[in-house]
């Protein structure tokens, strides 16, 4: 039983050491339906995802892709979102220059092109043949998404800038909406080192949770409601059941105490890749 208070006391340090300290406020938000990019001019794929839905949730559902569905490993987050971002841009790229858009890039496709490029594609993601269990870090999607804006640059003579920062705000997710950019949230999810606790995971319990990325959507300023294209959920029992493509919604407050929770090998708390199309 000692031993058990013990774990719980150093549990709830651990939490309060990692967890968000910010609340969400009262803060005065556009009451109205945001987008990371204008879905109009761009595809807006409308079908074959349920009904009563928004352009905008069309939009984006059409380029989910789900994180178990890439080389057969589950640390894929960061990769996937930036699959997804890139199909965006794309697509963008290729229909504001009157180009017709090329198929869509697949995880499995561009894990697979990388991990054929061996040591030399290692600054972009760790090859899922290595000693690391096929991975990217933020700071790798930097360069991968570089990497792809040169591309685009090439083929359509449209690109984006990319670029890596933290310690933001609500306020600042929002003033990216309204200037049309993308956006790829860095957080963490609560993990416990207690084993009578949801979540229990000694080593990310230790390290501050489980480090995660996904690409912000959009934000519903009446419902408080963020939607993110996150590429674990839903989360299928196996690499080959097939899953439906759906935006997760988050509260305000929940969308901090995921952002703002600090994994010790990812970036400082509240950090962003933002996207920043040309125009």
């Amino acid at each position: 039983m000692a031993d058990m208070g013990f774990t719980q006391r150093l549990d709830a340090f651990l939490d309060w050491l990692y967890r968000n300290r910010e609340e969400s406020g009262h803060h005065e938000r556009p009451r109205a339906q945001l987008w990371a990019m204008p879905p109009e001019p761009f595809y807006p794929w409308a079908d074959g995802y349920g009904e009563n839905l928004l352009p905008g949730e069309t939009f984006f559902l059409h380029y989910y892709q789900n994180q178990r569905y890439g080389s057969l490993t589950d640390n894929e987050c960061v990769t996937t979102s930036v699959v997804m971002s890139m199909n965006i841009l794309k697509d963008w790229a290729a229909a504001s220059t009157s180009h017709p858009a090329e198929p869509d890039r697949t995880l499995g496709e561009f894990t697979a092109s990388l991990d054929s490029l061996g040591v030399r594609a290692w600054r972009y993601r760790f090859s899922s043949k290595s000693f690391f269990p096929g991975f990217m870090t933020p700071w790798q999607a930097v360069l991968a998404l570089r990497r792809h804006a040169a591309e685009l640059r090439r083929k359509y003579g449209k690109s984006f800038k990319v670029k890596l920062s933290a310690w933001h705000t609500v306020d600042d997710l929002i003033e990216r909406l309204l200037a049309g950019n993308l956006i790829l949230l860095h957080g963490a999810w609560k993990m416990s080192i207690d084993p009578q606790k949801p979540g229990y995971n000694p080593l990310l319990g230790w390290l501050g949770g489980m480090p995660h990325t996904v690409v912000l959507a959009g934000y519903d300023g009446e419902a408080d409601a963020w939607s993110l294209l996150n590429p674990a959920d839903p989360w299928p029992p196996d690499h080959e059941t097939p899953v439906q493509p759906k935006l997760q919604k988050l509260t305000s407050q929940q969308l901090l105490d995921f952002w703002g929770r600090q994994f010790l090998f990812y970036p400082p708390r509240f950090a962003i890749t933002t996207l920043t199309v040309e125009v």
